[in-house]
């Protein structure tokens, strides 16, 4: 793994009145990516395509024990990960737009921009916000939240689906769909072009929530 531009800002908060600390820690990632896997637990994920190189910055958190957050680049695949108890890590990332994303975290929300590589994203607890796609297949899960996905070209499979909190998928225009919409407390519109037996899927079901499936 070849990481440089490794910065790290010192914890604040270390006051006896202040239980909480915090560090802010950047690097630059200089290898080939073409997936990124996040395992979180307490903390939200932030992905954005762009070019260069990757880069990472982590904004861990803690009262006890300093997250001890280990990133590794094999094959092409960036993987960041961190153990701690009482802790958290918010990951902001940049990667190649084509990168595949594998995104997990229990606790947090989870936000991803622009990449056209396919997307899986599960979390406990948190809010799923995914716009600009570009296509293929994405699949986004959470337990309590809203889940949203925009596309700008047309998905050949796309997925949201919700225990609790509203789903949406917006996709363009021009393209047939076969479509599983549906809401077992809540709301239900779906106003896309539609045809069993299509080859593009859309799936968005929720427990408790409003369902809609739209182009945009």
């Amino acid at each position: 793994m070849a990481v440089v531009g490794l910065l790290a800002v010192g914890a604040v908060g270390c006051g006896p009145w202040e239980s909480e600390q915090h560090r802010t820690v950047s690097y630059e990632v200089t290898g080939p990516v073409t997936e990124l896997r996040v395992d979180g637990d307490t903390g939200g994920i932030r992905v954005t395509a762009g070019d260069g190189p990757a880069q990472v910055v982590e904004k861990r958190s803690w009262r006890e024990r300093e997250p001890q957050a280990v990133h590794t680049l094999a094959d092409g695949v960036l993987q960041l990960t961190y153990s701690c108890s009482d802790c958290g890590v918010d990951y902001q990332v940049r990667v190649p737009a084509g990168t595949k994303l594998r995104l997990v975290t229990d606790t947090g929300d989870v936000r991803v921009r622009d990449v056209t590589g396919d997307v899986e994203v599960k979390v406990d607890t948190g809010g799923i916000d995914a716009q600009g796609l570009g296509g293929g297949s994405v699949r986004l899960r959470s337990g309590t939240g809203d889940v949203s996905a925009g596309f700008t070209a047309a998905p050949t499979a796309a997925e949201v689906r919700s225990d609790t909190g509203s789903v949406g998928l917006t996709v363009p225009a021009g393209q047939p769909y076969a479509v599983d919409a549906h809401t077992d407390t809540g709301d239900s519109r779906v106003s896309v072009p539609t045809q069993a037996g299509a080859a593009r899927t859309l799936v968005a079901r929720t427990g408790t929530g409003n369902v809609r499936v739209s182009t945009g």
